[in-house]
């Protein structure tokens, strides 16, 4: 795969800058097509062709300004809807690996925002033995090397495939059949590899996609098709033909959106969730340092408790949270952290009032319905709390704080034997997790004090200023000793 119009546009725009100062821009593709640069085969309508030569010729002896004017315009590129396509089949499993000429990162970029997961990406020969097929994660390999690792661009460096790449692509040839988008054949060194490559060393029919407004493949590539009984598709546009593939594998935009939607607000609930918890168990100075100095009237939900977090008076506290919502009243965030202050008092009717309304609003969020069992725990409903703690580890499963919050709920109803498995699982997610104490005191139920009091003592490590890890330790000591 590469990007044939970006290398094109590139070259234009420093043939521009560097050779046409007298010549007009309507004028510019006259100028070009009388051979500026003397070049031998010029071909003004191919510039990828001659790529190479022409970065030579613009960053003679500066090869660095040159790197710098790639970094420039690869930073301005974006992942387009094609892209975005391209990330759903790498993401589906099969079709998962990408060899490209090209040095940009709008293949892993597409990945990061678009697919499910970042790529393992190749990009310098010396790393190229982990270029192996039936990979769990997709691969980029870029055999031209990466921006950042001295990308190949001159016309030497083209000429021929290093080394390490051979055999290595030779071995991903045994296992997938190649479709060739966007690549001219302009490269000695990609080019010379397919060319010799005997008939079965591919897999399957190849296909060599071109653009069906230019000019058909050269005689290099028909014949190569012809070797290998390969197909030549006249295709349209990048977009448009990843939008056709897509569609033949079940591709769904609207599936697409919805996910990076999810995966978005998941992220921004997470930075959320750490500020305000920063804020909550930090210093005065921390939590200062946090709150951001806006107008009341600007104040978002997460600005309304990073201030109200300040407050150490309850009265005052709660008087923020009502205006808060008068300002917010959809804000569910904010009535679930008025409904935590008002458990905290033990005004649990009130509370359970504000649990509701939150989830009224979103049913769907885990922290809520975990919190609201908390409530239904301390009100002694113990059926219908733990159906909520069950009820919420079905929407976040790998929710430490809601695992934690299980194993205790557990452990205070004598079930330390179901707990451990709910403490294991928050802790493998989360080692350091104050659930840590929680699992010390399961084992300690379970009579498994030598375990017990190792996890007390990380605990006692991890949380020094919390009086209750410090006495954990002492008493499963004081236990030990009584059992000896």
């Amino acid at each position: 795969m590469a990007a044939h119009s970006k290398k094109v546009n590139f070259a234009k725009e420093q043939l521009y800058e560097r050779d046409c100062s007298g010549v007009k821009p309507d004028k510019f593709e006259q100028w070009l097509e009388k051979n500026p640069l003397e070049i031998d085969d010029w071909d003004a309508k191919n510039l990828a062709k001659h790529y190479p030569t022409i970065f030579e010729h613009c960053f003679d002896g500066d090869h660095d300004s040159g790197y710098a004017e790639l970094e420039r315009a690869i930073e301005q590129s974006k992942p387009s809807l094609g892209y975005a396509v391209l990330a759903w089949i790498l993401s589906s499993g099969q079709h998962n690996m990408v060899i490209t000429t090209n040095f940009d990162n709008l293949v892993a970029d597409a990945l990061s925002i678009y697919g499910e997961h970042y790529p393992h990406v190749i990009g310098h020969e010396s790393l190229a033995s982990y270029l192996k097929p039936m990979s769990r994660r997709s691969i980029v390999a870029k055999i031209h090397r990466d921006l950042f690792t001295s990308p190949i661009n001159t016309e030497d460096g083209v000429a021929k495939l290093a080394s390490q790449w051979t055999g290595a692509l030779k071995n991903i040839f045994k296992f997938y059949t190649p479709i060739f988008i966007g690549y001219g054949g302009n490269d000695g060194s990609l080019m010379d590899f397919l060319k010799g490559l005997d008939k079965r060393d591919i897999s399957g029919r190849p296909f060599w996609c071109y653009y069906e407004k230019g000019e058909e493949p050269n005689q290099d590539i028909q014949g190569l098709m012809e070797m290998h009984n390969g197909v030549l598709v006249a295709t349209p546009g990048f977009d448009e033909l990843m939008l056709r593939i897509g569609d033949v594998l079940g591709y769904d935009r609207e599936k697409q959106k919805e996910k990076v939607e999810a995966r978005t607000k998941k992220l921004l609930n997470t930075l959320d969730k750490q500020v305000i918890d920063m804020s909550e168990h930090g210093s005065s100075e921390l939590k200062e340092q946090l709150t951001t100095h806006v107008s009341v009237e600007q104040r978002d939900w997460v600005d309304w408790i990073l201030y109200i977090n300040t407050l150490d008076d309850i009265n005052e506290k709660e008087k923020q949270y009502q205006a808060a919502l008068k300002q917010l009243p959809e804000s569910y965030q904010l009535i679930n952290n008025y409904a935590e202050l008002l458990r905290s008092e033990q005004r649990y009717p009130e509370a359970k009032e504000h649990y509701l309304k939150a989830l009224a609003i979103e049913p769907n969020h885990a922290r809520i319905w975990g919190n609201y069992a908390n409530l239904l725990s301390q009100m002694e409903r113990y059926l219908e709390a733990e159906e909520h703690y069950q009820k919420a580890l079905a929407i976040e499963p790998e929710n430490t704080d809601i695992l934690g919050n299980y194993a205790v709920f557990l452990l205070n109803q004598k079930r330390p034997d179901e707990a451990i498995t709910w403490c294991e699982k928050s802790l493998s997610i989360e080692p350091g997790h104050f659930h840590v104490t929680t699992y010390a005191e399961v084992l300690r139920d379970l009579g498994r004090f030598e375990e017990a009091l190792l996890f007390a003592k990380k605990a006692a490590k991890l949380f020094p200023d919390n009086p209750a890890t410090q006495n954990l330790s002492q008493e499963i000591e004081n236990k030990i000793s009584s059992e000896q």
